[in-house]
């Protein structure tokens, strides 16, 4: 695994930027880590990056998936934090986006079984003093 150091706003949108290259249809992009540890931070950035004229990025908790424009295909903000059943991955169509869109999920434990094998795992960790990510890329890319 590879990893970032995020202790500044700067040094999370420079480690989202670095994840634009793999960026592409049927994408995935899985994060986890505990509450606060920079998920929906590093999401905001990674769509900014895919679409500079995106507005008002928010984070998907509620309202369970935000999708936003970029010229290589449509980006789907997913959270499942609050899902109670991998049933939701077929109530929402993510099936279809994990095909045509770029995908990045939050708290992705409850439905990773059904994520693709070309998934880019991020998992934030902060220690009281050091935010980092690591990464790994599985599959093909």
């Amino acid at each position: 695994m590879a990893e970032f150091i995020c202790n500044t706003l700067k040094d999370t949108r420079n480690a989202a930027e670095y994840f634009v290259q793999f960026a592409k249809i049927g994408q995935c992009f899985s994060l986890y880590g505990d509450l606060g540890c920079g998920k929906t931070t590093f999401s905001k950035y990674l769509i900014k990056a895919l679409n500079k004229s995106a507005e008002d990025i928010q984070s998907p908790t509620f309202t369970l998936v935000q999708t936003y424009n970029s010229a290589i295909a449509e980006i789907w903000h997913v959270d499942c934090y609050r899902w109670q059943s991998a049933e939701e991955f077929w109530e929402l169509g993510l099936e279809e986006a994990l095909g045509n869109c770029i995908v990045i999920v939050e708290w992705p434990d409850i439905i990773q079984h059904l994520l693709p094998p070309n998934v880019i795992k991020i998992k934030f960790f902060f220690d009281g003093k050091i935010r980092r990510l690591e990464y790994e890329i599985l599959g093909r890319q």
